[in-house]
């Protein structure tokens, strides 16, 4: 494809003034331009301090899309999943998270690790590294995830998390990764802000097109 064409114009000399401008376009730079930027600041929306993280993560969560349910235990939160699997026909229910394994231990919900498989309807559960409020943001890993499929081949991403891996904004994200791997992170690292949109057919906004069609967070108390 085609970006530019210089027409009907056949004197090398014309090619040559014109490029000469675009060299000296693109070489001139005004050193003073962004002397007042503080590359310091935190640059995202800030919340309320009397909010809390946790009242403005599921806020903003819920403004970028993603469905929010909070369940007081782990023994409730099986119980609800025994009957959401039937209900939104999400069987098979995929994940290779390890820390899904030990929470569906003898829960009687089966878990298929083949995300390979071709299906009408992929539905992966995986657990996270955070959640940021400032973002409304998921954060997962392919470390967390168990692999890159859990969230790259996911039509519906169901998400395991507790309050406390709530973090303020992106910046404590960035540092509790950096800690917790000991400064070697993970081959991917990804922040999902709610399904996937996109705007490319025929200017219409189509939801899931490119990824991930629905995101749901099931937010559960520590033990």
């Amino acid at each position: 494809m085609k970006l530019f064409s210089f027409g009907s114009i056949g004197e090398s000399t014309n090619k040559e003034q014109i490029l000469a401008k675009v060299r000296e376009a693109v070489m001139t730079r005004d050193e003073n331009k962004f002397s007042d930027v503080n590359m310091q600041a935190d640059t995202w929306t800030p919340f309320k301090e009397e909010d809390g993280a946790d009242f403005t993560f599921v806020e903003r969560f819920k403004d970028n899309g993603g469905i929010f349910i909070y369940f007081e235990s782990k023994d409730d939160f099986i119980e609800a999943m025994r009957q959401y699997v039937v209900d939104n026909q999400w069987a098979p229910l995929c994940s290779t998270s390890p820390k899904i394994a030990e929470v569906f231990k003898d829960s009687g919900i089966e878990l298929c690790h083949d995300y390979a498989t071709k299906r009408k309807k992929t539905v992966s559960i995986t657990d996270c590294e955070c959640l940021i409020a400032q973002t409304g943001s998921v954060m997962v890993t392919d470390a967390c995830a168990g692999s890159r499929a859990a969230f790259s081949n996911a039509d519906v991403l169901l998400v395991y998390a507790s309050p406390t891996q709530i973090v303020a904004g992106m910046k404590d994200a960035m540092k509790l990764i950096k800690e917790r791997y000991n400064n070697k992170k993970p081959s991917e690292t990804v922040i999902i802000s709610g399904p996937s949109k996109s705007i490319e057919i025929d200017n219409q906004l189509v939801i899931g097109a490119q990824g991930i069609r629905q995101i749901a967070l099931f937010l559960v108390e520590d033990e």
